[in-house]
């Protein structure tokens, strides 16, 4: 009966501790919500990864019709800096469906494109492989 009582004490101590884990774990980034959170790689409008940011925790093969949130403009062929608040490599391309000129950035990194791809970056993938 005392083994009964403690097991079940145990259990209920468990439960609670994975409730308080639960609510203490931090979310998911969203992405493309003009924040750059822990987890994304932003392209900015601006240089000096200032002014809005397009903000990317999935790959995206195909920027077009895509907008900096809040604007009206458009993303594709817009972008003069970038920021990675990844774990991952973040590889950028001047055309869709990752084609065009390939560039790369490693993880907590940040810095203004360079003129191949100032203005002209397409599409982006992260990925485990560096640069």
């Amino acid at each position: 009966m005392l083994l009964n009582r403690k097991l079940g004490a145990l259990a209920t101590c468990a439960t609670a501790l994975l409730v308080v884990l639960g609510l203490a774990a931090p979310a998911d980034a969203t992405e493309k919500n003009g924040v750059l959170e822990l987890g994304e790689f932003g392209l900015y409008l601006n240089t000096g990864s200032t002014g809005t940011v397009f903000d990317l925790y999935f790959s995206d093969s195909n920027f077009t019709g895509e907008y900096f949130p809040g604007t009206s403009i458009l993303v594709s062929n817009n972008t003069e800096s970038w920021r990675n608040r990844d774990v991952y490599y973040w590889h950028f391309f001047t055309d869709t469906n990752y084609n065009g000129s390939h560039g790369c950035v490693a993880a907590s990194t940040s810095g203004d494109l360079s003129p191949t791809y100032k203005d002209n970056i397409e599409s982006a993938y992260f990925s485990s492989t560096g640069c």
